[in-house]
């Protein structure tokens, strides 16, 4: 079950960034955001099997840094403990720890990608009207 701290969260950041940037750059910016999420969250395991943790970790901070803007601060912090786990030899505890982060991703994505469709749609709604 997702976070409803994130998703209340969520939508007041997605509120204030309309106002701040406008829709059409939060369109941009939410975009860049799934598409970049998405793709770390399946390298994870990859790196994880490779044991190459340097890259954990920066993969890690990338999605960290991503979720803060957004305001999800339970996702951020789930990869804040990935990051810090990749940086410790041997860590028991990161296959459970990316599952987890992993996990809160897949419970989140349908929220976000759903805010993308709504800003998406009015974006198109708002377009110059045929005359």
């Amino acid at each position: 079950m997702p976070s409803t701290d994130d998703i209340a969260r969520f939508g007041r950041r997605v509120q204030d960034l309309l106002q701040e940037i406008g829709p059409a750059d939060l369109v941009e910016i939410l975009d860049a955001y799934l598409i970049d999420t998405r793709g770390r969250m399946e390298r994870l395991p990859c790196l994880l099997s490779d044991r190459d943790c340097p890259h954990l970790a920066r993969c890690a901070h990338s999605i960290q840094g991503g979720s803060s803007i957004f305001g999800l601060l339970d996702l951020e912090r789930a990869a804040l403990e990935v990051e810090l786990a990749a940086g410790l030899p041997e860590s028991p505890d990161l296959f459970r720890l990316i599952a987890a982060l992993r996990d809160r991703y897949a419970d989140l994505e349908p929220t976000l990608q759903a805010a993308h469709a709504t800003l998406v749609a009015s974006l198109r709604g708002s377009g110059p009207s045929a005359a």
